[in-house]
This record gives C-alpha cells, structure tokens and sequence, in this order.
C-alpha cells in the first residue's frame, strides 16, 4: 500500500486519504454485495419493496466501521 509521501497531512493508522478511501470504499462494496445476494435469494425481488431494503444499508455501513476497527485500519 502505499504511504503518504508529502508530511503535511498523515493519517493516524499511516495511510493517505486515497487508500483509506479505497479500502473503505472496497470493504463496503464486498459487504453490500453479500448482504445483497443473500437478501436477494431469501425474498427475491420482493425484498425492493420492503424497508429491509434501507436497513440493509445501514447494517453494511455499521458492519465496515466494525470491520476496519477491528483491523485496525480506522484507528480514530
């Protein structure tokens, strides 16, 4: 991964703001993707209609934050 090469800005877990972006934004698309998938076998397309739709966003949000403190990756 690579490092911040300028010393104006350094995150606390040693990234730069480009692959923290990256890995938040990959973790969450992996996520989502399961949850979806699963969602989608159980109620098919019905699940569109229903608010388990909306909540399986803010599960998938909840569910990274967990995830990259645990690694360690957000350290804030």
């Amino acid at each position: 991964m690579r490092r911040w090469k300028n010393r104006n800005y350094i995150s606390k877990n040693g990234l730069d703001p480009d692959t923290n972006r990256f890995i938040g934004s990959l973790t969450y698309f992996i996520f989502h993707s399961i949850i979806f998938l699963v969602s989608y076998k159980i109620w098919g397309i019905d699940m569109f209609e229903e608010v388990f739709f909306y909540l399986m966003h803010l599960a998938t949000f909840f569910l990274v934050g967990f995830t990259l403190r645990k690694l360690k990756i957000w350290v804030y």
